[in-house]
């Protein structure tokens, strides 16, 4: 199979319809068959932050509907460790995969690194079923040109094709052995003279921070501020907005959990992308891009679209805000706090494309 795109990645829509990605990183899980698969093993060159977050959340709400199988999971093997691993794309690999694996209803992801013998170039994509008895059978694979990452599946010419899929998890497993999770504590010390620190040294970055530079040179088509307090103004509260995640009678949750209020008073009927149908259970995504916490994506949620969460984790606005202001993780945040730090209101910008840059 091979097909051209033509577009520049920064002007597609954040979602599209794409060739490569229904049959190799969803199909195999289709609920529909006798044998869904329920395991997804990926070997790839080079990988970026919003290729592993888009995927998780199509399969996330894939299992929601009972479109997808229930209880899947994601193993990434990132090959070219010396050429696109940088310190910085290594720690912010670590961080979505957390934020992923904290979320309710997100499948199970983990990366491995190459880190030693030599690098590997394959991308291939192993589909498997698990049973009973935790035996892993392979079923479905495939191979080609085909990174796991944005730029090749929405912007280059690759191709792809079938392979044997017990051959393609005879060659995962062999390289597994030379590979190192990335949670691993002793990451830092075994890839110390793999790990790049100069950024123009690796050939497949995230692109938030060239893509927020790009925007910003750009007029928006439409500009809001939303305010993180009550409605009235008075403060910030318990259990609700920012400090959603903190709850006055002790109920555990990650304390980072947040979302920013949509009150009326704020709100701009079609800034935000709202329900196709009424009957739609959810609002439609739209990506977001911060100056320096990456990109991510958020929509309208809650009765009457009161709040806007981010949809990977509704965990990573709050650590963001949190960063941003000088507080501790998890910690409660007052509206003195965010007075102090100068705002206490997020900017939304919105461009023609769909994309919006998210200011604080």
């Amino acid at each position: 199979m091979i097909f051209e795109k033509t577009d520049s990645i920064t002007k597609l829509p954040t979602f599209i319809s794409d060739k490569f990605d229904e049959p190799v990183l969803f199909t195999p899980a289709r609920a529909e068959f006798v044998h869904p698969c329920n395991s997804l093993k990926i070997i790839t060159a080079f990988t970026d932050c919003e290729r592993i977050s888009t995927h998780m959340i199509g399969l996330s709400e894939g299992m929601k509907t009972n479109r997808l199988n229930k209880g899947l999971s994601v193993e990434i093997v990132l090959g070219m460790t010396k050429t696109s691993l940088s310190q910085k794309k290594h720690e912010d690999i670590c961080r979505l995969i957390g934020f992923l694996n904290d979320s309710k209803g997100m499948p199970k992801i983990s990366c491995r690194y190459i880190c030693q013998n030599s690098e590997v170039h394959s991308k291939v994509y192993i589909w498997s079923s698990l049973n009973h008895e935790k035996v892993e059978t392979p079923n479905v694979a495939f191979c080609g040109s085909l990174n796991y990452t944005m730029n090749a599946f929405y912007r280059r010419r690759e191709s792809v094709s079938m392979c044997s899929p017990t051959e393609a998890y005879l060659y995962y497993q062999s390289l597994r052995a030379d590979t190192i999770d990335c949670f691993d504590p002793t990451v830092s010390e075994k890839l110390k003279n793999i790990i790049n620190n100069s950024a123009e040294a690796y050939e497949e970055p995230d692109n938030s921070e060239m893509d927020y530079l790009a925007y910003d040179k750009e007029s928006p088509v439409d500009t809001l501020t939303v305010s993180l307090l009550r409605a009235d103004g008075s403060d910030t509260g318990y259990g609700s907005g920012i400090n959603w995640g903190i709850r006055k009678n002790g109920t555990k949750r990650d304390q980072n959990q947040a979302y920013i209020p949509y009150n009326h008073q704020d709100k701009k009927p079609g800034f935000f992308p709202d329900r196709i149908n009424p009957e739609d259970e959810n609002c439609p995504m739209f990506k977001v891009i911060t100056k320096d916490f990456g990109s991510f994506h958020m929509r309208m949620a809650q009765q009457n679209n009161k709040a806007l969460h981010s949809v990977e984790s509704n965990a990573i606005l709050g650590e963001w805000i949190r960063k941003k202001i000088g507080a501790p993780s998890g910690g409660y945040v007052t509206k003195q706090m965010l007075e102090l730090y100068g705002k206490t209101a997020v900017t939304f910008r919105k461009y023609a494309d769909g994309t919006y840059l998210l200011d604080f």
